[in-house]
């Protein structure tokens, strides 16, 4: 402490000599300020520069300079309690708006308390009692803690006390003595009895009370389903499915319209005979039906039908004739609030099959946004029509066609029932098809074929849509070791204009399954390249052999993909360029035709031995001289019966090109040097059997016939197929594999006589 004061009082004299010098330069009438501070060093002389600071602020330094002291309302003040987030916890007098109002009433004059609820966190709260928002669940469990709390505060009766005044020794023996099971009798009712009260229902006489009533008209004028079968629901609703007597009546969800004799008497009690009803409703089945919702975990609940307010009935469309009408019922799931049909695929799919199956509609045609169904054997039969022609308009008109045909002949029932039965009444004439009949129309073409765009989903029972499964199983076709046809198609095309496309491009493998299919705008290879590439990529497709209608056309294409399959042209295609250049209404044109069938092929030797064998020995049921075989081999008989017993093969190119130059010079009627001709004119037309364009087409037959012969020996040609172990023949049936059908379509067409000689 010395050392500093002596520091000080040092520096002070220096400051005072320091300013006793300078008196002299200066001028006696300017003061000195000995607290003045000094002057910064100016560098380089620049008087111009202003002054510099010499303290360095970091930028610690600068935040805490920046700090405010902001005075924060949530922390803990003197007196407070501190809550787990470190806030001031809550205080009715300060947070409470009520509870502010009333403390401060307490000491100001004429403060105003408002009429509002306590805060949620205040202890005055009625609904919450200070716990905070609380959800329905909690209440609710608060609610029924105070109703099994409120038995054990309230005092106890006289009559609600423990007494002993009937504990007796006979109470005690009758209560510990064993019990005994009762003994029931059941009464089965009789057969006839139940059948009565299953028919004690007037139909007939009810359904035409009110169809006859003007104000059941009137209310009931703009609804799809006719007049007499809303009042036939209605009905049901009140006599049957109200009094539960299900058993009685449906089969399973199902009802007809019972026939009656009455019926004949009323038009409209008669256009309804035999159509159907259903109540889509599951709880008499005694299942629970859980929530669609697959994150639910609810129940669904019955509401209402859509029969039970409105009376309007949804139509289901078939093949049998006129809608059925269902009776639709309404679920909720109390969980998550969700509403659903009975009649819905989603429902459809939570039930068991055994109980969704008596509903008639495939879960992927139980369209949402749709106000019809169609019953289950007609989009059996649609959806295969439209998978193969895409025709919406054909599957319209069947359904148009069915409900026609049922309207037609209830009519002509009902006629000929009163000319049969002649009496002094006067006949009501039937009803009228459209807008009384038939109210409701089966959809058009185009929205039979949005709803086949639309079941294209994988709302069924294992979860995969019929487009992915088609798709798999063209993908999964093999071919190891056979062959295989390739073709472009253009019908295919014709219903799908929309496309963009002229033909489709298929592979066919020799069981008949189809290996690949793709939309090309034209036959060109670089249109279907793409698709060639990824069939030889798959695994197992390693043909040996490969047909096609313009071999050896783009060879080179197949011989890059794979090097060691053998191309071969389908006959049918060869023999069909020379015999559309033939006159057909010659007289000599189907001899021509089996000439040329035996120029090319012919049958197996052995299987000729044992159909000729069979034919000698009656195996066949009648025993066959030579001049019956040759009168029967010229019959359609002997080729549907006796065709399917012999194996083709084609002969070898050099010599169906011998066989075809033979052909050739004898069936036509002009030369012009070289081999005679040996055909003649037509002797009731004077017309030659060739044409001008018979030459040329012959001679490009004759080249291409090296690309004619069988690929593979004989054997593998056919499949074989046993014969019936009763049969007597005991001959093998050959089925060609699919590589052989274009030229067997030729030759079964047509007259065998040549090739069995």
């Amino acid at each position: 402490m010395m050392v500093c004061r002596s520091l000080t009082q040092l520096s002070l004299v220096a400051i005072a000599l320091k300013a006793t010098s300078n008196v002299a330069t200066m001028s006696p009438s300017k003061a000195v300020n000995p607290y003045a501070k000094r002057r910064p060093f100016a560098l380089f002389n620049n008087d111009k520069m202003g002054r510099q600071s010499q303290q360095r602020v970091s930028n610690t330094k600068r935040a805490y300079q920046l700090a405010s002291n902001a005075k924060t309302t949530n922390k803990k003040k003197k007196g407070e309690q501190l809550t787990l987030e470190g806030r001031a916890a809550f205080n009715p007098k300060k947070d409470c708006v009520v509870c502010a109002a009333r403390h401060l009433a307490t000491f100001a004059q004429g403060a105003r308390i408002p009429n509002r609820a306590h805060h949620v966190l205040c202890a005055r709260n009625k609904t919450t009692k200070g716990l905070g928002v609380i959800s329905e669940q909690n209440l609710a469990t608060a609610v029924e803690a105070r109703r099994l709390k409120e038995p054990f505060e309230r005092p106890l009766n006289m009559e609600e006390k423990v007494s002993s005044k009937h504990c007796t020794a006979a109470a005690a023996a009758t209560f510990f003595a064993p019990s005994k099971k009762p003994i029931t009798t059941t009464t089965t009712k009789p057969k006839d009895e139940e059948v009565a009260s299953a028919k004690s229902i007037n139909f007939v006489d009810e359904v035409s009370d009110r169809v006859g009533d003007a104000a059941f008209r009137e209310k009931h004028k703009a609804k799809s389903a006719p007049l007499a079968m809303v009042a036939f629901a209605g009905i049901v609703v009140e006599q049957i499915t109200k009094s539960k007597a299900f058993s009685k009546c449906f089969a399973g969800v199902t009802m007809s319209v019972p026939p009656s004799p009455a019926a004949n008497n009323n038009p409209h009690c008669h256009s309804i005979i035999g159509q159907k009803l259903l109540h889509v409703d599951w709880s008499p089945c005694g299942v629970a039906i859980p929530c669609p919702d697959r994150n639910c975990n609810g129940s669904l609940k019955n509401e209402r039908t859509n029969c039970s307010k409105n009376k309007t009935l949804f139509p289901l469309f078939g093949l049998d004739g006129p809608p059925s009408w269902c009776i639709v019922m309404k679920m909720s799931c109390p969980c998550c609030k969700r509403c659903f049909d009975s009649n819905s695929r989603e429902l459809l799919l939570s039930l068991p099959a055994c109980v969704a199956n008596q509903c008639p509609v495939e879960t992927k045609f139980a369209l949402p946004n749709h106000s019809f169904h169609l019953t289950r054997e007609a989009t059996n039969v649609l959806d295969s029509l439209m998978l193969t022609y895409g025709n919406g308009e054909m599957c319209s008109n069947i359904l148009y066609t069915s409900i026609n045909t049922t309207c037609i002949r209830k009519t002509t029932d009902y006629m000929s029932y009163h000319k049969a039965h002649r009496g002094s009444k006067t006949v009501a004439p039937h009803i009228v098809k459209d807008g009384v009949c038939t109210k409701q129309h089966p959809p058009q073409g185009d929205a039979i074929r949005d709803m086949c765009n639309e079941a294209a989903s994988p709302h069924n029972r294992w979860d995969i849509s019929d487009h992915d499964r088609h798709t798999r199983e063209i993908q999964s076709v093999s071919c190891n070791g056979g062959a295989f046809a390739q073709d472009h198609t253009f019908e295919a095309i014709k219903n799908c204009q929309s496309l963009g496309a002229t033909a489709v491009w298929d592979v066919a493998i020799d069981t008949g399954e189809m290996a690949t299919a793709a939309c090309v705008p034209t036959t060109q290879t670089m249109h279907f390249s793409h698709a060639a590439k990824a069939l030889k990529k798959r695994p197992g497709f390693d043909p040996s052999a490969t047909h096609s209608d313009t071999w050896p056309c783009k060879e080179t294409h197949w011989s890059s993909l794979w090097p060691n399959v053998k191309g071969r042209l389908g006959l049918f295609h060869c023999e069909k360029r020379m015999l559309r250049t033939m006159r057909k209404n010659h007289i000599d044109f189907h001899s021509a035709v089996a000439d040329l069938l035996g120029a090319t092929c012919e049958f197996e030797s052995t299987d000729c031995e044992k159909v000729l064998v069979a034919l000698k020995d009656g195996s066949f049921g009648k025993k066959h001289n030579a001049q019956d075989i040759a009168s029967l081999k010229t019959t359609k008989c002997f080729r549907d019966r006796h065709g399917k017993h012999l194996r083709k093969r084609l002969h070898q190119p050099n010599t169906m090109m011998k066989r075809l130059d033979d052909w050739f010079c004898k069936c036509k009627a002009t030369t012009n040097g070289g081999r005679p001709a040996r055909g003649r004119l037509d002797p009731n037309k004077g017309i030659t059997l060739f044409a001008a364009e018979t030459k040329t087409a012959a001679h490009n037959c004759k080249e291409k016939a090296t690309h004619l012969s069988d690929p593979l020996p004989i054997e593998e040609m056919h499949f074989p197929m046993p014969p019936n172990p009763n049969s007597r023949h005991q001959l093998t049936e050959h089925l060609p594999k699919e590589e052989n059908q274009s030229w067997n379509r030729f030759m079964t067409g047509l007259p065998i006589s040549r090739m069995l000689a």
